[in-house]
Formats: C-alpha cells, structure tokens, sequence
C-alpha cells in the first residue's frame, strides 16, 4: 500500500505569536516597532498572506493572518522575522539571535471566535499596563483599523470583514462596531490573559475544533493525553497538544 500524501491545507486564519530571543525587550522603542510595521507593510504586498490585525509590543509580537496555504504564512514569517532581525543587527552592531526559536501559530476559526481573537490582541498592551488606550500603543493597529493610517496601510479590510461575516454592511459599520467593543471591553474591565489563544493547536467552536482530529491522526500526532477543554467563555474550545506533536502537526501541511 502506497504512503498517504501529505494533508493540503484549507484557507485559515492564523493567530501567530513570536517572541524575542530569552524574552528580551528588542523592541522597546519606538523605531524599532515602526521599522516592524513597515517590514510587515512590504511582506504582505510580497506574499499572498492578508494581514488582519497586529500588536508589536516590546519583547513579542501577534498576527492574526488568513492565508489559502500553510505554506504562504510559513514564508511570509521567514521573510518578515529575518529581515527585521537583520536591521535590528545592523543597527546595533550586533550579531546572535533575535526570535526565541520559531513562530507559534494557532488556527482560528472565522466569526465570533476570530472577532474574540482580534479584541484580545488589541487590547494586550492595556492587560500590560503600558497604556491607557490601544489607540496610544505604536505598534498597535487600533488606529488603521479606524482608517487614522493613510500611508503603508497593512490590514486587508475586506478579507477581516469577509473572516467576520461584515460584508456588505453599510459605509463606517465596521469601525462603529469595533470602536465600541473595545471601549464596552475596557468598561468591564476585560484585561485578563487567555493564554489558549497564543498557546494552543487551534481555536473554535467544538464541532469546529474537533473537525481537525481526523488531520491530527494522519500525522500520528499523540493525543491520548490530549482533550478538547473549555474556555472561560462558553461554546469555545481550545485543541492541545505537546509541543513535539504540535511540531508535527505543522510539518504534516505542505
């Protein structure tokens, strides 16, 4: 019997999380994070990956990305990560690494749990403490997702209101929707970390999540120890896995 061929990843969204080499602050100023952005400007018009929200804080950063392939985000973040390694480098006259390793992804599903996903990176300079409102963080897209950014804009606008389920909505709905949310959010005080959304395999709704089992096998992933678990919020749920299976899962997309 011939081998199976390697699962063909479907279009997703992706929440990628990476972090500084030993969780240094390599980009505590503000040039730095601007040079990121303007990195991150130039990979999206490279790589046919669509942007959808960004937070570059000072030692890590979070994408949310829709991509038709694993293959595409894998590239863009080689690109991207590289070179804004390598400017930081050149800069300082330094040499060794930059990212602590590889990049993290989490798959999202589109909808609700996407548009959860979106508010929790926003909003986690606020959770850190290093700012009275997402629209003061330099490195946060609060201000394009308001249409404020006029030059190098980034997010694909129409691609985060199709992931959303918005299209066709009337002229400034998006931005009324989402500027409310964040300020009913830090009304309630909604600043408490969900580390699932940066941590796990994938993120959803049950029957969602459990979709991707099937996949999970034919990599011969482990997941005896590993169950579906719930969130604080209910109706989502989060796949887990330890991190050599999780490896695996990855190198199982083309």
């Amino acid at each position: 019997m011939g081998r199976h061929n390697r699962r063909q990843s479907q279009p997703a969204c992706y929440h990628l999380t990476h972090r500084c080499h030993e969780r240094n602050f390599l980009l505590n100023f503000r040039k730095d994070r601007e040079n990121y952005l303007l990195r991150l400007h130039e990979t999206a018009r490279r790589y046919p990956v669509d942007v959808m929200t960004y937070m570059i804080t000072s030692n890590h950063v979070h994408l949310l990305v829709w991509a038709e392939r694993a293959k595409h985000v894998s590239a863009a973040m080689h690109f991207l990560q590289g070179s804004v390694a390598g400017d930081y480098n050149r800069r300082k006259g330094r040499e060794g690494s930059f990212w602590r390793g590889r990049y993290h992804p989490t798959l999202i599903e589109s909808g609700v749990h996407m548009s959860r996903c979106l508010f929790y990176i926003d909003l986690n300079m606020l959770r850190a403490r290093a700012c009275d409102h997402p629209s003061d963080w330099v490195g946060g897209a609060y201000n394009e997702l308001l249409g404020h950014r006029k030059r190098y804009r980034i997010i694909n606008r129409q691609r985060l209101k199709w992931c959303l389920g918005m299209t066709g909505q009337p002229e400034g709905s998006f931005e009324n929707w989402y500027s409310a949310t964040i300020a009913d959010f830090m009304r309630q005080g909604y600043l408490h970390r969900e580390p699932f959304w940066s941590e796990a395999l994938a993120v959803g709704s049950r029957s969602w999540v459990a979709g991707l089992l099937p996949d999970c096998r034919k990599v011969k992933m482990d997941l005896v120890e590993t169950s579906l678990s719930v969130s604080e919020a209910e109706g989502t749920y989060a796949l887990n896995a330890p991190k050599r299976e999780t490896q695996g899962f990855w190198r199982g997309m083309d």
